[in-house]
């Protein structure tokens, strides 16, 4: 523990020195041995800090070219989402949550997320999507890298129809199809190449620590959750499902939750609040539906209940 700390301490300085050394140095002349705190100082924070947490995390989206650059084999895959799972399944033991790969639910998830596995992008890579039910109230679902997909008992009984279930699950195949749980990998990997180069000058050295520090500093998961949001309107869609029971599920979120959600700002949230997601989704149905006018969309009520795919 104290090495991750020490670690962690390093990649801040790392990331912190260029910065401070690159500031205009706001505070020169400033004596602060006299300051008063009723006294001005001079210089407005407000003009600084944009200017500050450039040069900390760089241009917005900057590295994102190198990181995709980053090739992950799917034996790695396998492994990483292999190493995650049985972690989680031993979490879930911890907590008297049992897991179940069998049954008339198992069966009828992986009949829904076969329809789902030809839509993704990478479906070459992903063959076969191995589902797995957790026995828990909680609504929720979880993805690994490789292709396992958990749901929850709680979620299943909480959706309303077979739309809104399909809409979810295509959320976790996005997660899976854009490789988005590899993208830490993909920073660990970037950073050990540019560590490992002789060449690196201080500066480049220093930005590596900069690469370290953002996946401390940004929270990993916002953006990505938006984006599997989207793909699982658009694949629920593309099947013929409505995406409006997606959505509505996120808005019975937030009125059960209403009382219980912590307000953040974006920076320090890993997802969207339940009616954000309820808004964005609801936009890109009626985008979709303006771009396909006339298209029967089904909600599946029945075939929820009888779980039992419609044709």
């Amino acid at each position: 523990m104290r090495m991750q700390h020490m670690f962690s301490l390093t990649c801040f300085l790392l990331a912190f020195v260029p910065v401070l050394q690159a500031q205009q140095n706001p505070f020169q002349g400033f004596d602060f041995g006299k300051f008063k705190f009723d006294q001005k100082i001079p210089f407005q924070v407000d003009d600084l800090s944009d200017q500050f947490m450039l040069q900390l995390l760089g241009e917005p989206g900057a590295d994102q070219k190198e990181v995709q650059g980053i090739q992950v084999s799917i034996a790695d895959e396998r492994k990483v989402g292999e190493h995650q799972f049985q972690m989680y399944r031993r979490y879930l033991d911890s907590q008297k949550v049992k897991l179940v790969s069998q049954g008339r639910d198992v069966v009828y998830l992986r009949q829904l997320v076969a329809r789902l596995q030809p839509l993704m992008q990478n479906a070459r890579r992903y063959p076969q999507i191995r589902v797995y039910i957790a026995n828990a109230s909680t609504t929720d679902a979880r993805a690994f890298p490789g292709g396992q997909v958990v749901v929850f008992r709680g979620l299943l009984d909480f959706v309303e129809n077979e739309a809104a279930l399909v809409g979810l699950l295509g959320h976790e195949l996005s997660h899976i199809d854009r490789q988005h749980q590899l993208e830490q990998l993909k920073n660990a990997r970037l950073a050990e190449t540019k560590l490992k180069n002789p060449k690196v000058k201080v500066n480049k050295f220093f930005h590596v620590g900069q690469l370290m520090m953002k996946s401390f500093m940004t929270p990993f998961g916002f953006k990505q959750e938006q984006q599997a949001d989207l793909d699982g309107a658009r694949w629920c869609f593309q099947l013929g499902y409505d995406p409006l029971e997606m959505a509505q599920v996120f808005r019975r979120l937030h009125e059960r939750d209403r009382n219980r959600q912590v307000p953040l700002p974006g920076f320090l949230r890993s997802h969207p609040y339940h009616i954000d997601r309820f808004q964005a989704i609801q936009d890109e149905r009626a985008r979709l539906v303006k771009a396909n006018p006339g298209k029967d969309l089904v909600s599946g009520r029945r075939n929820l209940k009888q779980r039992q795919p419609r044709p």
